[in-house]
């Protein structure tokens, strides 16, 4: 009798287990599908993000919002210091201010 006790204790021992076992693997199987839907969600905005530095998608943007005519294109600006160097240095080598005006006001007519 308490052979078969024993085995009867063993055994409600090991299906908790199992049971906790299955439970983990259904919460582990959905994350996991949590995971693969997160990550076609993110290559589907890299994708769009890619698609948004493009120049054709940023003409047709400005074209969308009227800045400019199907027949104009955009000007592109120059970000890096170089050319405000050059233009600082282009105005430091020309006539002072004082010498502009007076060459305005007195100058040949």
């Amino acid at each position: 009798m308490s052979l078969a006790l024993a085995g009867l204790v063993l055994a409600a021992a090991f299906v908790g287990l199992t049971v906790q076992g299955n439970a983990i693997a259904r919460e582990s199987a959905g994350y996991r599908s949590d995971i693969v839907a997160d990550q076609a969600q993110h290559d589907v905005l890299a994708a769009q993000i890619a698609n948004q530095k493009t120049p054709d998608y940023v003409r047709q943007k400005a074209r969308d919002f009227g800045y400019i005519a199907p027949n104009e294109s955009l000007i592109a600006v120059q970000r890096d210091g170089q050319a405000s160097d050059t233009l600082a240095r282009t105005v430091s080598e020309g006539p002072s201010r004082i010498a502009r005006w007076l060459a305005f006001f007195f100058g040949a007519r």
